[in-house]
């Protein structure tokens, strides 16, 4: 811990020093106040280095503490490795052991498995060349049926080719006929097209010849039009040239007007800008010389001001110099008279001439003093009279300078709102003048919009005519046009009727051949489709033949199949009985081989739990033996932290028993101080130094207990929870270890059940699926018997049946004792899971335990942190003890510096009463002092014994609870090593089981295959019976569909006939509507034609009316117009004298105005200076009151009233 210096003492030594500075007498004590402060940094830097010594000691002996901690783990480690090393190489010397073991059972089962194979190969061998000879003898059957078959089908070639030649000649006659006829109807519909085509050409010429004179007709109307608007065009033209020129004329005269006017706005602006600069000028020169006098006034009012202060100060320093002098003198008087006073009391015997000499001496030094005391008395009275004199004259002076201050604003003040005033004035000549050339201005605009309005009104009144006969040809041409578009359209109508009758008469010819073209098309589909029918019918004949053949064959294919399959059959079943025996041999040999490994497997698992028993058992202890460790170190560490801790308090006590002795010090100088005796002065400036300095030791003596107190917080804490957390991992590891070894017993017990009840399980499912097969074979033994009693008859179905009988009454005795076999196993099972549940119950009663522990050891670290809590709890009370002690302390120090302080004259009857009740607190203070510093030790070494007890038991508990694990350990390797010894004897039984079920199963299957092949064997039979029923029915069944063949085909050509006549009946039908639709369409047509001639005499009508009705409008349009334009152009011409004689109404009254405002600010201003002036007059009497009273205040501050 590091501790500031203070800074401050520094500058109480500077204070002292001055304040005892003043005589001679108190240099001693100012001599032994700077030593006494000059020791306190000095001190307080051995106190940190003290501090910091401490803080390295402690950290090189805890270091020690962990490097031998570090270094005895390390030694517990490395035994550890050693013996786990040992370990394992004796685990991997069993583990190499059973490798080596099972290699060599496995290379002989290897060389057994080698032997089966071989008889099986032979048997296999033996099959296969039984199965090839079979094969042989179907292929030969195969390859003759096949030679049969492939004669029959080149004979179906042949005849469908020749079939299909007859075909093609028949199509092609007809094909022939049909093509012909459709050709001549081609070419009669052809020849109609091209005499309907000539007709239309015609009347498309005759309508061109109609459509050109309308053309020509509307290209005269067009260009009458035309040359009519181009000379009314010209004139109007004209009439615009004459417009354009007066326009010009009025806008040159009105750029002519224009010019003086604007040339007089621009004279005005710069005229005043030139005035406003002009007045700016001016009213800146004034202010300018007004500031300039006034700075001079400043100037010289600060300079008086300093010289009546200096002369004064010289006069004072004058006097006060010659009353050093005096006193000086008088001192020296007083010196010598008392020296040779005392020289003549020295020489003289009696005593009462001594006491007269002595009272003598004593009235001469009082009539020194009195004398002083009068020269000190006139001093100060002249001194007085001066500071009232120089009082007096800066009251005069700055009353003369408040004089000109006030002139000052004054003259700036009228100054600013002549600068104003002018400015308006000269606004208001330029806004006057500006108004009246903007309203002339805006006249002549006026005026000239006037006459270009009267112009244009005049422009438009003379194009009203020329307008009127552009609208009238428009209007005239518009009609003609019109009409002539009637008769247009009208002709293109006709010529469109007449094309629509002769379209209309050639679709009636074209139904016509279009009628005989379909029938012939009809009946070419019929006759084709009915040879078509006919020939497939033929084909299909042939191909029955065939295919009857062919199937003949296919099932002599399929007798012989079926005669090979039983012979296959026969060599399976052979194989498949040596096969099973073999097999069996085999499964023996691989439950035997297993039994061996499961042994050796049992061995080495044995091996590997006695060393993981000796690995756990050697952890337990070198675990113990670390726990010991750890609490030797702790408890070292303890002794060193308390060791530590006592260095700390007893330098913290040093710093309170120096600062003690320190205020002690200072009391008694300033007693000595009082004793000398010293000057009041001296002695209250002493107090005062000393009281402040008091404060600043109260607050640095704070400020370091506080930093004692949190580094003892810091310590207590981090101790708290380095110790708790230590110890309670301790406690929980041990608590949980002990936990989990009880509940992994427990569950490895239930592991146990649970693992013989999955062996049940297992015994289970094997006899279930040996049941099922059982019943299975039970269930094809039932349905054989069945087949036996339909199919078979005489002494091979007795024989049969009897044989099933025997094979089911051995079946059934197998099932009842399956049965009998699986409820003893589902009673075992039911007896296993029924010890699951108490082992279940137990495991959740070991887990509630464990969780209770967890809760009892939060619970009693909880308990034991509130008990670390309560030491730093009482550590911090004595800390607050210490607080409260030191301020009463300085309290009691501050209340005597100010009694003293307070008291006018300090008598040694009232010094000796504050020093009593001071030196009260002083023994209170030790006592104290002696307290805290017993309380801190007691503290501390409580704290250590404390902490040592409670390790000690704690290493004690945890030896207890690992002399427990590890005797629970021994009992569950013992548990395991029997555990071991029942399995391997259960294996040995299940061996044995395993080969008896074994052998039973082999025969059982022996059986079943027999039985099987039996079954198989009737059915092939019964299959060659069915192929032979197959070829008889195969003949038969060929010539009824011949039969069949040839009644379809005369039925066919009977239906496309009758199809052939109801097809051509729906043409004509159809026919005769396309004919009634057309004759309906050529009479629309005509109506059509005669509604569209009326349609066009009607808006040639309508057309005419129209025209009529607008010429008469454009004429009276026109008769408005011009008087519009006259009565536009009379308003004009008034409205422009109007305006003229208001534009100089107003320029009278705009001189008006601005005669009257000039008179107004002539007016205002006088009134504003006036007002200005008595304003500030009574500002300057109010600061004159103000300085009177400062000055008045200042005497009297002064004590110069």
């Amino acid at each position: 811990m590091l501790i500031q210096k203070f800074e401050y003492l520094k500058s109480f030594e500077n204070d002292l020093k001055q304040q005892l500075s003043v005589d001679k007498k108190y240099l001693p004590i100012s001599k032994k106040l700077v030593v006494l402060l000059r020791e306190i940094n000095p001190f307080i830097e051995m106190i940190s280095k003290n501090q910091q010594e401490i803080d390295t000691k402690y950290l090189q002996k805890s270091l020690n503490i962990n490097k031998a901690y570090a270094s005895n783990i390390e030694n517990f480690f490395r035994s550890m490795k050693v013996l786990e090393d040992k370990n394992h190489a004796e685990i991997e010397k069993s583990q190499k052991t059973r490798v080596q073991k099972s290699h060599e059972i496995n290379l002989n089962l290897k060389a057994e498995f080698e032997k089966i194979e071989l008889k099986i190969a032979q048997a296999n061998q033996k099959a296969n060349e039984d199965l090839n000879e079979t094969e042989n003898n179907y292929k030969r059957e195969i390859s003759a049926i096949q030679k049969i078959m492939t004669s029959v089908r080149k004979a179906y070639q042949q005849t469908t080719s020749s079939i299909e030649n007859e075909k093609t000649e028949a199509v092609f006659a007809i094909s022939n006929s049909y093509a012909s006829k459709i050709k001549d109807l081609d070419q009669k519909i052809a020849h109609l097209e091209v005499e309907n085509q000539e007709k239309i050409e015609e009347i498309k010429a005759s309508g061109q010849k109609a459509n050109q004179a309308n053309d020509e007709t509307y290209l005269i109307i067009k260009n009458n039009y035309t040359q009519l608007s181009i000379q009314l065009n010209k004139k109007i033209n004209e009439i615009k040239k004459k417009h354009v020129h007066a326009l010009s004329v009025i806008e040159k005269e009105y750029e002519y007007n224009l010019v003086p006017v604007t040339k007089a706005i621009d004279d005005l602006k710069q005229e005043y800008q030139e005035a406003q600069k002009a007045a700016l000028q001016k009213y800146s020169e004034k202010m300018n010389s007004l500031n300039v006098i006034f700075d001079i006034q400043k100037t010289s009012y600060e300079a008086k001001k300093e010289r009546i202060i200096h002369e004064s100060n010289e006069a004072i320093t004058l006097f006060n110099s010659k009353l050093s002098a005096y006193r000086e003198t008088i001192q020296k008087d007083k010196l010598v008279t008392a020296r040779k006073m005392r020289d003549e009391i020295k020489s003289i015997d009696e005593d009462r001439d001594k006491e007269k000499h002595n009272r003598s001496l004593t009235t001469l030094l009082k009539t020194f003093d009195n004398d002083l005391n009068k020269q000190i008395i006139r001093t100060n009275k002249d001194i007085l009279e001066k500071q009232r004199e120089q009082q007096r004259r800066l009251f005069n002076h700055d009353q003369q300078h408040l004089k000109e201050i006030n002139e000052w604003r004054l003259k700036k003040t009228v100054y600013e709102y002549e600068k104003k005033q002018e400015f308006a004035r000269i606004d208001l000549n330029f806004h006057h003048n500006l108004t009246a050339s903007e309203q002339h201005l805006k006249l002549l605009q006026a005026n000239y919009n006037y006459q270009k309005d009267v112009l244009l009104l005049n422009h438009n009144k003379s194009l009203l005519p020329l307008e009127f006969q552009l609208a009238i040809a428009a209007a005239v041409q518009e009609r003609e046009l019109n009409l002539l578009g009637n008769d247009a359209h009208q002709a293109i109508a006709y010529t469109k009727f007449q094309e629509n009758l002769l379209n209309l008469e050639l679709k009636t010819k074209q139904a016509k051949l279009e009628l005989e073209k379909q029938i012939s098309s009809a009946l070419f589909e019929a006759d084709s489709q009915v040879l078509n029918v006919s020939i497939q019918l033929e084909l299909e004949k042939e191909k029955i033949k065939r295919d009857f053949v062919i199937t003949e064959q296919e099932l002599r294919i399929e007798l012989n199949q079926a005669i090979l399959n039983k012979s296959k059959q026969t060599i399976q079943f052979e194989l498949n009985q040596d096969v099973m025996s073999i097999e069996s041999d085999r499964e023996i040999i691989l439950i035997e081989n297993k039994f061996v490994l499961e042994v050796i497997k049992a061995e080495t698992l044995k091996e590997e739990l006695k060393r993981e028993f000796v690995i756990n058992e050697a952890k337990y202890k070198n675990q113990q033996r670390m726990s010991s460790e750890k609490a030797s170190r702790f408890l070292r560490t303890y002794q060193i932290e308390l060791e530590m801790s006592q260095e700390h308090t007893e330098d913290f006590m040093s710093i309170l028993r120096m600062y003690y002795s320190l205020a002690l010090y200072l009391k008694n100088q300033l007693i000595e101080l009082y004793h000398l005796p010293s000057h009041p002065e001296v002695f209250k400036g002493m107090i005062n130094h000393i009281l402040l300095l008091s404060t600043e030791l109260n607050q640095s003596l704070i400020t370091i207990l506080e930093e004692y107190q949190t580094l003892d917080q810091e310590f207590y804490i981090k101790k708290i929870e380095d110790l708790t957390g230590y110890k309670y991992m301790l406690k929980h590891e041990d608590t949980m270890n002990f936990y989990n070894q009880e509940i992994s017993k427990i569950t490895q017990k239930r592991a146990y059940v649970e693992n013989d009840i999955k062996k049940l399980e297992a015994q289970f499912f094997i006899q279930q699926s040996d049941l099922e097969r059982s019943q299975t074979i039970v269930n094809q033994l039932l349905k054989a018997s069945e087949d036996i009693k339909i199919h078979e008859s005489g002494n091979s179905r007795q024989i049969d049946l009897k044989d099933n009988h025997k094979l089911l009454a051995n079946h059934e005795q197998e099932i009842k004792r399956l049965r009998k076999e699986l409820s003893s196993i589902e009673h075992a099972i039911d007896l296993k899971h029924l010890e699951i549940t108490p082992i279940d119950r137990e495991i959740e009663r070991m887990t509630n335990k464990q969780k209770k522990a967890e809760v009892k050891l939060e619970h009693a670290k909880h308990n034991e942190a509130s008990l670390f809590y309560r030491y730093l709890n009482k550590s911090q009370e004595i800390y607050r003890t210490c607080v409260v002690d030191i301020h009463n302390y300085f309290g009691a120090l501050g209340f005597f510096y100010q009694n003293l302080k307070n008291e006018v004259y300090v008598s040694d009857a009232f010094l000796t009463f504050e020093i009593k009740k001071l030196d009260k607190t002083f023994e209170s203070y030790e006592k104290r002092l002696v307290h805290s510093h017993q309380a801190f030790m007691d503290l501390m070494l409580t704290y250590y014994h404390q902490n040592e007890k409670e390790q000690l038991k704690m290493i004690k508990g945890f030896k207890k609870s690992m002399s427990s694990l590890i005797t629970s350990l021994n009992q569950t390797y013992n548990h395991h090593v029997r555990e071991s010894f029942l399995e391997q004897k259960k294996h040995a039984l299940d061996k044995d089981r395993q080969v008896q079920v074994q052998k039973n199963k082999v025969k059982t299957k022996l059986d079943l295959e027999k039985a099987s092949y039996q079954k198989k064997l009737n059915a092939f039979q019964l299959a060659l019976k069915l192929v032979e029923t197959k070829i008889t029915q195969n003949s038969s069944k060929q010539i009824q569909e011949l039969r069949l063949l040839n009644d379809n085909q005369i039925s066919i050509a009977e239906q496309y006939n009758s199809e052939f006549q109801q097809k051509k009946s729906v043409l004509e039908e159809q026919n005769k509507k396309a004919m009634q639709q057309i004759d309906s369409s050529i009479q629309l047509a005509h109506k059509n034609f005669e509604e569209l001639e009326e349609s066009v005499s009607t808006k040639n009508q309508v057309l005419l009316l129209k025209y009529q009705a607008s010429h008469e409008k454009n004429i009276d349009l026109l008769k408005q117009k011009t008087f519009h334009y006259e009565q536009i152009v009379s308003k004009a011409t008034l409205a422009d004298e109007e305006r003229t004689r208001q534009n100089n109404l107003n320029y009278k009254r705009m001189n008006i105005r601005r005669e009257d405002e000039l008179k107004n600010i002539i007016i205002h201003h006088k009134r504003y200076i006036v007002s200005t002036r008595q304003a500030q007059t009574a500002v300057l009497n109010k600061e004159s009151r103000l300085l009177r009273k400062s000055h008045n205040f200042k005497m009297r501050m002064l004590h110069l009233s």
